[in-house]
């Protein structure tokens, strides 16, 4: 790869610090300027040293410190030696928190995405996490990451629309700094092949990361002494015939299996002699069945067995008052996983995940009442339309819970569903559920009309519902929701054949997704002023709709547009009025000043009885420039 131009280092190194090219004060022109031809070029050298002086003071001294420890300019001796020292300077500028917070990420293999939620949970279960002026464990622990992402330590993978980074990943060659950082310090023991350095044989393990392992390695780990061990992580499923036995690992604290198939042929009987773990993750592994002596570890915080073939949960899992994070969901489909009777007991859970409530007890589902702490809840409720009157008890005393939870903390619901949901019941949500950030209907069931409780939802950001009828009224109240980010249109049918999104309302939205069922053919036109802020658009075209009016969108009206999602649909239209609606449809995509990405897809529709001939796989996939 060539090094950057002159303008294009400046670009990256100036916003970077200072979030323009040209906001740079006099005094620093200079000592930035020899930066910069120290950094030769490199990409990651010149993100490195901006994330680095990024969070240090703009003062003339500090900055020349900075120049001189660079050493020789990179554009004259492009060596791994002179990178490693820039990746070092960043490093050692951290903070002992952060520190150890960062040499906790070579635990994970070369170019393994890390899921944000699943990082702070160990480091909690860890202890590396400490409450700070009233802020939670989880607070505290979600600004580390935060710190390390604008520090430039890590790359951030999957950002949000709310600004939200969901995973990360560590680049190459800072992985290889903070694996001789953890060599050093005895932080972490990563046994990779023969990449495997054993630190003094003196020394305990304190963490181990199994990432390749064969006979041999296995041989090697069984003379060491694994009864200091904290964490043992396995990333590898040809790792687990030779995992050591878990009886071995007394002090264990974070256990995480996630993604070992093959995992039910090792020995999980002696689990419940790990007293002090609070961290377990079966996540993506091929089990079926939860080790009995779970209900034994009475300090665990987090169980995850999501995507798993697990369907049962043991009835003592009730004992388990510290767990926070229950997280289930089947591999098999089957979504027979009942809530545990008891549940009520376990007020410390912030989230719960993959419990069908028709498969419960009303009951169990009547204890979800009583979880104070409760933020993350995603139910299912399975039932044919013929079975409802069967369930209308599960949905009354749903709604009951629910109700409970709104007055809460509630900030995250997700219900999915067959053809009978209870979600005409949530229109007597009461008191309204005021901290709600995320809605989401997973159901082809669409309510009647949509719920009185939405409209004053100040928090509300992402919202995904399913409705009969979409009138200009339903887009007014959609409109005026000051926090609304994301929102998923999902409609029966629409009150105009040409529906104008009119340019007031929705001020934040971000990501606007409008489908409609069968037998609808209805466009939306954007008027001047409407989403102002609106970055991916994904709608049907109609084309026989837009004969009776125009082949028009109104995309120039979406100042922030950047992706751009069409399918047109052909029935009743001729082949040269599609053609046409194309052409008008790249048209108005390429002359937008921000030229957005644009997928063009077309449904070919004959009779009615025929079925659907989708071109999505030849669509066009084009940068509208």
């Amino acid at each position: 790869m060539k090094p950057l131009s002159n303008l294009h280092s400046e670009k990256l190194f100036f916003k970077r610090i200072f979030g323009s090219l040209d906001s740079c004060p006099d005094m620093l022109n200079e000592v930035s300027y020899a930066i910069l031809k120290k950094c030769g070029g490199l990409p990651l050298a010149i993100i490195s040293i901006s994330g680095l002086l990024a969070n240090k003071p703009c003062v003339k001294e500090e900055w020349e410190k900075v120049k001189r420890s660079i050493g020789a300019d990179l554009n004259k001796r492009q060596s791994l030696e002179g990178m490693k020292n820039i990746l070092s300077l960043s490093y050692n500028d951290l903070p002992p928190n952060l520190k150890t917070c960062m040499l906790y990420l070579s635990n994970f293999p070369k170019d393994y995405v890390i899921e944000r939620e699943r990082l702070v949970r160990r480091w909690i279960a860890e202890g590396f996490i400490s409450e700070e002026r009233g802020q939670s464990h989880q607070d505290v622990a979600e600004n580390y990451f935060y710190e390390l992402i604008n520090k430039s330590m890590v790359q951030p993978i999957d950002i949000g629309y709310d600004g939200k980074v969901q995973a990360c990943r560590v680049h190459d060659m800072m992985l290889e700094l903070i694996i001789s950082k953890s060599i050093e310090e005895n932080f972490i023991t990563v046994v990779s092949g023969n990449q495997t350095v054993w630190e003094n044989s003196q020394c305990f393990i304190r963490r181990l990361s199994i990432q390749h392992i064969d006979q041999h390695l296995a041989s090697e780990l069984a003379k060491k002494d694994l009864s200091h061990v904290r964490s043992l992580t396995v990333t590898s499923s040809s790792c687990i015939k030779h995992l050591p036995s878990l009886v071995e690992f007394e002090t264990l604290r974070v256990l995480d299996f996630e993604g070992c198939k093959g995992l039910k042929k090792y020995d999980m009987s002696s689990i419940d002699k790990l007293f002090q773990l609070q961290y377990l993750s079966f996540r993506g592994t091929e089990i079926s069945e939860v080790p009995s002596g779970i209900v034994m570890l009475h300090d665990l915080e987090t169980l995850d067995l999501r995507d798993t073939f697990i369907e049962e949960l043991p009835g003592g899992i009730v004992q388990l008052i510290k767990l926070q994070h229950l997280l289930m969901k089947n591999m098999y489909g089957t979504d027979e996983t009942r809530i545990p009777i008891g549940i009520g007991n376990m007020t410390n859970l912030l989230g719960i995940s993959g419990f069908n409530i028709t498969s419960s007890s009303v009951h169990a589902v009547e204890e979800l009442g009583k979880l104070i702490n409760l933020i993350v809840l995603h139910v299912r409720y399975i039932a044919d339309s013929e079975e409802s009157h069967k369930y209308r008890r599960h949905g009354d005393m749903l709604l009951s819970s629910l109700c409970k939870l709104g007055s809460f903390k509630l900030q995250s619901l997700c219900i999915d569903g067959g053809n009978s949901c209870p979600f005409e019941l949530l229109d007597s949500w009461s008191p309204l559920p005021s901290y709600l950030q995320s809605y989401k209907m997973s159901t082809p069931y669409s309510l009647s009309k949509l719920p009185k409780w939405i409209a004053p939802l100040a928090s509300l950001a992402y919202l995904d519902i399913n409705l009969s009828v979409l009138t200009e009224q339903d887009l007014r109240i959609l409109g005026v929701l000051p926090a609304l980010l994301s929102l998923e249109l999902h409609v029966d049918n629409v009150q105009k054949e040409m529906l104008p999104v009119k340019g007031v309302g929705f001020r934040c939205l971000k990501e606007f997704v409008y489908a409609l069922y069968e037998g609808t053919t209805a466009n939306l036109l954007f008027e001047e002023g409407a989403l102002p802020k609106l970055e991916k658009l994904e709608l049907p075209f109609f084309v026989s709709t837009a004969r009776a009016y125009c082949l028009y969108l109104g995309i120039e009206h979406l100042p922030c547009l950047k992706d751009l999602d069409i399918v047109i649909y052909n029935k009743g239209a001729t082949s040269s009025e599609c053609e046409a609606a194309a052409v008008a449809i790249r048209k108005e995509a390429s002359q937008h000043p921000n030229h957005p990405r644009l997928i063009l897809s077309q449904i070919y529709k004959g009779s009615d009885t025929d079925d659907d001939e989708v071109s999505r796989g030849q669509s066009d996939a084009i940068e509208a420039s």
